[in-house]
């Protein structure tokens, strides 16, 4: 009998002409953007302010939660110990009397508000409803508020202020923090602070450009000079990379020199020091070139108590440092038109991974950037919350759209006590022992 074949039958709906039909399945469960995390929430305590003043916390942060009906500010006065020497013997003390010396810190808010609006009736909602994009818009809300704090944080460090304190109707002006160290700098030869020739920006825009006629006395001008020293003429950039020895001497600088009051941790008096991951990828390597990283002491640093390894990304301690590792650091990019003349660029890591910071590896003649971590004593930040965050919808267009709004009234700036022309200052004048921001050549790091 002879060989018989089926007939060949379509057997795909594409074969039969009805993809259309394929029934696809989707998981409704929406998943959110990874950020990276933020090494500063559980370092703040709470202060309550009334007329007879404020404590300061045992913690780097005063958080002043208490309004004042009506105030714009709150000014948190400060008075100088006595100095000097006293008088002796028989001689006469009358005409020798020391004038008491006051300072005072004004804190300030502003409103910050974000919001999202989307369609909730039609085929665009209907496209959309098995995912709950409404329903998702308050948890989104509520962790970009936690990230632009971080940022905000960052900012003040650097620049005495976070955004929100540069715009109307405060109108503060950014300025660096008056204590900088740079590794392998002489600590008589770290920059000198004074604003009294500053012209720094007015607003949150950057770069930060001190280009005047009449450098002197710029902040900006010896900071940039000490940079362009310490490197070689921005030839040598690994001469300003973290080692042991630096971190000693930071510790010396920190304690000594400028006066930085400690937190209690564990019963150690403590400086929390917030190192970009970059630097402590490399001061953590035994094998990066140089037998004064911590790779090689490891044993010796790393022995942390209970209470320091709850504190998140904490790595290790040398004498009063407190090695914090911030993976949202922040960076300074920095353009010379000559001596006493720069231009400055801070760059922050924005909520949502938005990245503003340059990353790209330094270069000596076409990217000179450098990594910016701080040191953090008690009462380095002030953060005034005068009314928390708060959500808030609005719908228009007949209820087809609808917006969710989140808003606070708060500000954050750095612990500065000054005289009354606070705007105008100089290191005999200005009050810092909070904080002290540490610039560092961005490393090269390799596999």
């Amino acid at each position: 009998m002879a060989n018989q074949t089926a007939p060949i039958t379509p057997t795909t709906l594409s074969a039969m002409g009805a993809v259309a039909l394929q029934i696809r399945a989707y998981n409704t469960k929406l998943r959110t953007e990874s950020i990276l995390n933020d090494v500063f929430e559980k370092l703040a305590a709470t202060i309550d302010y009334s007329e007879k003043g404020a404590n300061v916390p045992d913690a780097i942060f005063m958080k002043i939660e208490k309004a004042v009906t009506g105030a714009h500010s709150i000014t948190i006065p400060l008075v100088m110990r006595l100095k000097g020497a006293p008088t002796y013997g028989r001689a006469t003390l009358i005409g020798q009397e020391e004038t008491l010396r006051l300072r005072h810190m004004t804190v300030f808010y502003n409103l910050i508000r974000k919001a999202v609006a989307t369609e909730t009736y039609g085929v665009n909602a209907n496209d959309v409803s098995a995912y709950d994009l409404y329903g998702q818009i308050g948890p989104l809300m509520t962790d970009y508020f936690s990230e632009l704090r971080g940022k905000r944080i960052r900012e003040a460090s650097l620049l005495t202020v976070a955004s929100e304190l540069t715009e109307d109707p405060i109108s503060l002006k950014h300025k660096f923090n008056s204590n900088i160290f740079i590794p392998h700098t002489a600590l008589g030869g770290m920059p000198v602070y004074d604003t009294r020739d500053e012209s720094e920006a007015t607003s949150a825009a950057y770069p930060y450009n001190n280009a005047l006629s009449d450098n002197t006395g710029d902040y900006i001008g010896s900071i940039g000079d000490t940079l362009y020293a310490a490197t070689a003429s921005f030839a040598t950039p690994a001469n300003v990379e973290l080692t042991v020895s630096s971190l000693l001497a930071l510790d010396f600088h920190c304690t000594e020199n400028l006066g930085l009051e400690p937190i209690m941790i564990g019963g150690q008096a403590t400086l929390v020091f917030v190192v970009p991951s970059s630097q402590m990828v490399k001061l953590l390597n035994p094998a990066s070139g140089s037998t004064t990283n911590i790779g090689f002491i490891w044993k010796e640093v790393m022995a942390l108590q209970k209470i320091e390894q709850m504190i998140p990304g904490a790595y290790c301690r040398v004498r009063h440092l407190l090695l914090v590792e911030d993976t949202r650091y922040a960076t300074l990019t920095v353009v010379r038109a000559g001596s006493a003349s720069y231009t400055m660029t801070p760059g922050f890591l924005q909520p949502g991974n938005a990245d503003g910071r340059n990353n790209a590896p330094y270069n000596s003649s076409s990217n000179v950037v450098f990594d910016l971590g701080c040191v953090y004593g008690k009462g380095a930040l002030a953060e005034w919350i005068v009314q928390p965050l708060k959500y808030a919808t609005e719908a228009y267009d007949y209820e087809m759209v609808k917006g969710k709004g989140a808003y606070q009234c708060a500000g954050i700036q750095l612990a500065q006590f000054n005289v009354d022309a606070t705007g105008d200052n100089d290191a005999a004048t200005n009050y810092n022992h909070g904080s002290c921001i540490v610039i560092m050549s961005k490393p090269v790091l390799t596999a």
